[in-house]
């Protein structure tokens, strides 16, 4: 009998540390999730996010609170000062369109809502009325009083698509009463392609590339008064 008691204990002690794991709860082994790895007692902005490999950077884990080192999210806040952004979720994938988005995005509520989509909508040549119908799908989504709706990065191979496709998120960010932001004109050349060290591919901004833009997202989030957002019940969804 002496033998069996340390054993039932032992046993009820792994049960009960499966059941943490079961909860959600990170091990100790595990990092806290970026997104919500917030310093205690600021007052914070949050935002959700929707995107694609420019946003997550190489991760498959967004949902989770997980960005790669090269993602714009990491760099919304100054450096050396008090953190005034807070990251709170949404959904993120390389090679993702914006109806992936649109499918794959949960419900959720933050202060702003950060669109950065339309980088392989473009190269699968869709057009700009469908992706302006998934990004309307995307925006109903998640309620947030503001929606920053962002230009993309230059693409070197496809350099008067993007700037076409810019103009039109300008124009549709307008019309439905959402703030737009340039904020990859940091990254952009005078030819319209990268500029010389801010991206590897001609695609996807570097780590240098990515804090130009996660800077100007970030001021835009910290500096643009927040909007109702516009009605959009003219748009149905796709599908």
């Amino acid at each position: 009998m002496g033998t069996r008691k340390p054993f039932l204990i032992l046993a009820c002690m792994a049960v009960f540390v499966g059941l943490l794991g079961l909860s959600g709860m990170p091990r100790a082994d595990e990092p806290l999730p970026q997104a919500f790895a917030v310093p205690a007692g600021v007052n914070h902005n949050t935002f959700m996010v929707a995107g694609d490999s420019i946003t997550a950077a190489g991760s498959r884990k967004v949902a989770v609170g997980h960005v790669g080192e090269a993602s714009w999210v990491r760099y919304v806040n100054t450096p050396g000062t008090p953190a005034t952004l807070a990251w709170t979720g949404g959904w993120a994938l390389g090679g993702a369109q914006s109806g992936d988005m649109a499918v794959a995005l949960r419900a959720g509520s933050a202060d702003s809502l950060v669109i950065l989509a339309g980088t392989n909508d473009l190269a699968h040549g869709n057009s700009h009325t469908m992706i302006g119908e998934n990004l309307a799908r995307i925006a109903r989504i998640v309620r947030a009083p503001m929606v920053l709706l962002s230009s993309i990065p230059p693409r070197d191979d496809a350099v008067a698509a993007t700037v076409a496709y810019n103009e039109f998120l300008k124009t549709f960010a307008g019309e439905r009463g959402w703030t737009y932001v340039d904020a990859s004109a940091g990254l952009r050349s005078e030819a319209n392609t990268f500029i010389e060290g801010l991206s590897d591919d001609g695609v996807h901004p570097n780590v240098e590339g990515a804090k130009i833009l996660g800077a100007a997202i970030g001021q835009a989030l910290t500096t643009k008064p927040m909007q109702a957002i516009a009605d959009t019940a003219g748009v149905e969804p796709l599908g």
